[in-house]
């Protein structure tokens, strides 16, 4: 009986040693969430705490993070070694700013013109009775929130089924408000609140 006891103290003992040797092998050979986010927070030249950090996924077999984040109502994706941190993909360019959302409506409306002889649509694609600002607020009021207690994740503007609308995303506790507000009349076109966990 005496000797079961001592084999099991063992190898208990073991494996106790073993688990704190794979939590060191993990503490040193890994970095971290947090340096992943400086990591993330330098290369776009901005405070991590100006950055809506939606998922952080650590990819054991590829030894790499695997991060989506969100900045200035747009989404970036990254993949960081796990092991260096170094940035092996993102799509997030240094010149990206908020300022490049007309340029690239400048762009749709050469598209337009293009296609159809006329730039009229594209000139359509950018004008809206109601400010974004106005949108925002019918959004929030719609889903009985504040602007400074919402974390705003996304707000464009583009075409749905042919009526001009306002795209707008944001976070509140828990949940995830997804709105389309008729960028000409403020109609809420549809709204969506789903867990952030699902």
């Amino acid at each position: 009986m005496k000797k079961n006891g001592k084999i099991i103290i063992i190898v208990v003992g073991i494996i106790i040693v073993v688990a704190l040797l794979i939590l060191i092998y993990f503490k040193t050979a890994f970095i971290s969430e947090n340096e992943v986010k400086d990591i993330v927070a330098d290369n776009m030249s901005v405070s991590s705490s100006d950055l809506y950090f939606e998922s952080i996924d650590f990819e054991m077999d590829k030894s790499v993070y695997e991060v989506e984040v969100y900045y200035q109502n747009r989404d970036y994706e990254y993949k960081i070694d796990a092991k260096d941190g170094k940035i092996i993909y993102t799509d997030f360019n240094t010149t990206d700013s908020i300022t490049n959302d007309n340029s690239s409506n400048n762009n749709n409306s050469n598209n337009n013109s293009n296609t159809n002889g006329s730039s009229n649509n594209g000139n359509n694609a950018t004008t809206a009775s109601i400010p974004l600002d106005e949108a925002k607020n019918i959004a929030l009021t719609h889903a009985n929130l504040t602007e400074d207690a919402v974390q705003f994740l996304r707000t464009e503007q583009e075409y749905d089924d042919g009526v001009l609308v306002y795209e707008i995303d944001f976070t509140h506790g828990d949940y995830e408000y997804d709105y389309k507000i008729n960028a000409n009349t403020g109609e809420v076109v549809s709204y969506d609140r789903d867990s952030i966990y699902d």
